[in-house]
């Protein structure tokens, strides 16, 4: 559904106050409309001017703060009971590869919303922001830098050169990400902002690693590891892309001749088959991806150079029995290089599972951690059937990079092996031994102790796996491993947010060594989203090109703009020449016009108004378009209320029970209803349900069809009753939206308080103000009366669809004809509802034997024709005990009612 906005601002001042002089005098109208109160009020929703500045006022005044709680408007015993439970959450770090993208963006709006209910709510929110140094990721994408704009690689520079040109990109790359946050509003507590190479989780990275050794659960041995020739590195399963290819089959030898090929150094099922018949591991493959000494004549042969040429002496030789073409087969590629994974034995550190494993299991099994969504069990299912299987596959937690954390293990070579005491460990190759400790001077210390001198000692070069490091961030954040204030008041958090995709590789190692090393779980409930796509379906991908970086959305972006930000991206190395090609591709087709502004709260509006717990969440942005359409609406609804309003009106306190008609007690009884709705979805994380209920209130049956009724009904006197209701239903829907449109919200509050709306609280931010609550609301609920006033909707909806390209100069007479008093009576005194909903101003209510009274029908036309001019009839059945009589002048008018009527009826019959 597409939202139209007015053309000329002039229109959007004055269009209420035209409204009412069509239907009362000028002079009433005059008297009713403030028209001077909308002297310095916007015309027109511009997310640009109303964001301004929000943003610096939330952090001057603290509101992100852990130790800030809302300022209460009640103090209820329910509330005062809420208030004492913190709500904590973690923002999974980003990477500092590049910028965020709208994956990220997900995440963020998803919990800002959760932290700004919870902090209106009274609840203490602990939200930490954090950045993820990315081990492999960044030293990757910061080499294939380097290679593009300086020809050189990291060897060149050298480790510390190479390690301080990172930490300069984190620098650039943290300030951009910063902004990004900031600019979609998330509400992170930045004076506990975090780094996962910073000092403070560096030594909760080695306090893990020491502890983990002293309990035998750490070791180090020769095992098969997956192994990037490009990175010189082992890298993790999460990091290895399958891809399928058709090809040529590998070399095999002749079916039934007894011999099997066995290569124990590069085959994972090899490898398991000669441990267990202690058969010889020959590696073949070295660490660039060439020949080794094993292979004689193809030593140092890149591998591929060397299978062609192999290929080609067996053809010569006469041996090749034949090529099966189209044989199709899977390739493991590095997800970083993209080159071919090879499978290498090699001496790495690996961490014990098997404990862990079974304790994470049994804590889902047992219901102490919750992971949502749990609707059909897949994740569950998920985390049962990894750690079943890892409890038998050791984590090789380390890797061959220079951007990392630097493994805690200091090694002594010698000739002969010394036995494992305490932090000394000696390799399987009996060669060297390896101590265990928090420093070089604890190192050191220990050494001395053990062989009685002075030694030399050199830390492994090596780092750890970014998982491993990143395992320990819901406790390190909080100040582990000390016993601090923070640890006691907020661990377990409340809440881990973030993608389906990373729950093994994450969210179920937070949880295996946090039960470890806390004996506690991390936090109480995941709470998992699905992959972002794009319009059709496709996921969002630099592979693909179609990922969208979330301040073209809210600042806009022409269709060269963004061309341009990929020519840049590819020039400095982040993008392929097939990336690039690809994202010019979907510009092209899908951008041409490029990126309309938005806005955060457009964007924000929109990301909630998906099934987050769905596999998938498509995305489109016409759908911040017409989020921004729908912002505007408020704008527009609140420019109405403050029109119909006075600066010295008060609101009485038992306004809900005196001068309220059936409207206004109708709209009330709506109003609960959302307040309802609106809280269950935010408790059971189904934001979509929230946005749907806010849209239904605000659009549909707020500006729809309650203030298109109020234009008429101020005429009758009802005018408190009505400007009352008016701002009481803004002033809730405005605390309702703050969660989910932050800079809307305050922008239009802080605004109508000042111009002495009635209601409205004198506070710098909705975030000083209590979010509404269900018990508050309950007594407004009336559903009789919403079921009635829902035939009157029907009513005006049947009005619409007939009248539906009438024009209104024609002064078209929609009569209503019921045959009971009830409906009667009921039809009269909301009459206006009617009217201003169908924008007819001619709607006579009749009572009459039948609603299809065809006496009634000829009375009309006999009646209409007395003064000489033709009037025509034509007769709409809506139900059985109403109907529409549509009277005219002009004839052209009843043919299109005739023609809207048909569409109708055959749209009823499909």
């Amino acid at each position: 559904m597409k939202y139209i906005l007015f053309d000329h601002p002039f229109l959007h001042v004055n269009f209420c106050y035209r409204t009412l002089r069509c239907c009362t005098s000028t002079a009433t109208a005059t008297e009713l409309c403030n028209y001077k109160r909308l002297a310095d009020f916007p015309a027109i929703f511009k997310p640009k001017d109303v964001e301004n500045g929000w943003y610096d006022t939330w952090q001057r005044n603290k509101y992100f703060a852990s130790s800030r709680t809302t300022r209460r408007t009640s103090n209820s015993t329910q509330e005062e009971k809420e208030t004492k439970e913190s709500f904590s959450m973690v923002l999974p770090p980003p990477n500092i590869t590049g910028i965020l993208h709208l994956g990220h963006a997900l995440t963020v709006i998803i919990q800002d919303v959760l932290a700004r209910w919870h902090r209106m709510k009274g609840h203490p929110v602990l939200w930490i922001p954090g950045l993820d140094h990315a081990g492999i990721a960044t030293q990757a994408i910061v080499e294939r830098t380097l290679q593009h704009t300086r020809n050189i690689t990291r060897y060149d520079m050298g480790r510390d050169e190479f390690t301080q040109l990172i930490w300069q990109w984190k620098a650039e790359k943290a300030a951009i990400i910063k902004q990004q946050l900031k600019a979609l509003g998330a509400t992170l507590d930045w004076d506990r902002e975090y780094f996962t190479i910073d000092e403070n989780h560096s030594t909760a990275v080695t306090e893990t690693f020491v502890r983990l050794y002293e309990r035998n659960l750490l070791y180090r041995a020769k095992d098969l590891v997956n192994w990037s020739p490009a990175l010189r590195s082992t890298i993790s399963d999460i990091e290895v892309e399958d891809f399928i290819v058709n090809g040529k089959t590998r070399i095999n030898t002749i079916c039934f001749i007894g011999a099997v090929k066995i290569t124990p150094a590069h085959d994972r099922l090899d490898y398991n088959i000669a441990k267990r018949h202690d058969l010889p591991v020959i590696c073949v493959i070295d660490e660039g991806g060439n020949m080794t000494d094993a292979c004689k004549e193809f030593k140092v042969v890149p591998r591929f150079i060397t299978r062609k040429r192999l290929m080609d002496q067996l053809s010569v030789r006469g041996l090749v029995k034949g090529v099966e073409d189209n044989h199709r087969m899977t390739l493991p590629l590095c997800s970083r290089t993209h080159d071919v994974i090879e499978y290498l034995p090699k001496e790495q550190w690996f961490l014990r599972c098997t404990a862990m494993a079974k304790r994470a299991y049994e804590a889902v099994a047992n219901g102490e951690l919750k992971i949502y969504p749990n609707e059909d069990g897949i994740y569950e299912q998920m985390w049962y059937n990894w750690l079943e299987n890892h409890k038998y596959r050791d984590w090789c937690v380390s890797r061959q990079l220079w951007w990392g954390h630097r493994i805690p293990a200091y090694s002594i070579i010698h000739g002969n092996g010394k036995d494992n005491d305490n932090n000394i460990f000696s390799d399987s190759n009996n060669t060297t031994s390896w101590i265990i400790a928090r420093s070089e001077e604890e190192a050191h210390s220990l050494a001395q102790e053990k062989y009685g001198n002075t030694v030399n000692l050199c830390q492994d070069p090596d780092v750890l796996d970014t998982w491993f490091s990143s395992t320990v961030v819901p406790f390190a954040t909080l100040g582990w491993p000390e016993n601090t204030e923070d640890m006691a008041r907020h661990y377990p958090l409340t809440l881990m947010e973030t993608g389906h995709d990373i729950l093994m590789f994450w969210v179920a190692r937070m949880v295996m060594l946090s039960l470890e090393l806390t004996q506690r779980l991390p936090f109480k409930e995941v709470l998992l989203h699905g992959v972002l796509c794009d319009g059709n379906g496709k996921k969002m991908s630099k592979s693909s090109g179609n990922v969208i970086s979330p301040e073209n959305i809210i600042n806009g972006c022409t269709f060269e703009e963004l061309n341009e930000q990929a020519r840049r991206s590819h020039a400095a190395g982040i993008l392929s020449a097939e990336e690039l090609r690809r994202t010019l591709r979907v510009n092209t087709k899908t951008y041409s016009m490029g990126i309309p502004d938005c806005g955060a709260d457009a964007l924000r509006l929109s990301l909630c108004a998906r099934n987050i717990k769905n596999h998938t969440i498509s995305f489109d942005v016409d759908d911040c378009r017409t989020s921004k359409y729908f912002c505007n609406k408020i704008w527009q609804a609140s420019k109405y209320v403050l029109l119909m309003t006075k600066e010295d009106q008060q609101r009485h306190e038992n306004v809900e029970k005196e001068s309220l008609n059936d409207l206004d007690r109708w709209i009330l009884s709506r109003l609960s209803w959302m307040v309802e709705i609106v809280n269950n979805a935010f408790a059971e994380r189904n934001f979509h349900k929230a946005i749907t209920a806010i849209r239904q209130f605000l659009y549909y049956e707020f500006c729809d069809f309650y203030v298109e009724g109020t234009k008429f009904g101020f005429r009758s006197g009802n005018s408190a009753g009505h400007s009352n209701t008016l701002a009481k239903c803004l002033e809730v829907s405005l605390r309702i939206l703050a969660p989910v449109t932050p800079y809307l919200s305050d922008d239009l509050y802080v605004r109508l308080a000042k111009k002495g709306l009635p209601g409205f609280l004198s506070v710098a931010s909705l975030l000083e103000t209590s979010y509404p609550m269900q018990y508050k609301f309950k007594h407004l609920r009336d559903i009789r009366l919403e079921e009635r006033i829902c035939e009157l909707v029907d009513v005006t909806n049947a009005i619409r669809s007939c009248m539906a390209n009438v024009s209104k100069k024609s002064n078209p007479e929609v009569n209503i004809l019921v045959n009971n008093v009830r409906d009667y009576n009921f039809y009269r005194e909301n009459v206006n509802l009617i009217k201003g909903a169908s924008k007819i101003w001619n709607v006579p209510i009749h009572l009459t034997e039948s609603a299809n009274d065809s006496n009634f029908n000829r009375m009309m036309t006999r009646d209409n024709n007395s003064d000489g001019n033709d009037v025509c009839t034509v007769q709409y059945m809506h139900t059985n005990d109403c109907s529409l009589l549509i009277t005219a002048m002009d004839t052209s008018v009843l043919e299109q009612v005739k023609k809207n009527i048909a569409k109708n009826k055959s749209k009823s019959m499909c």
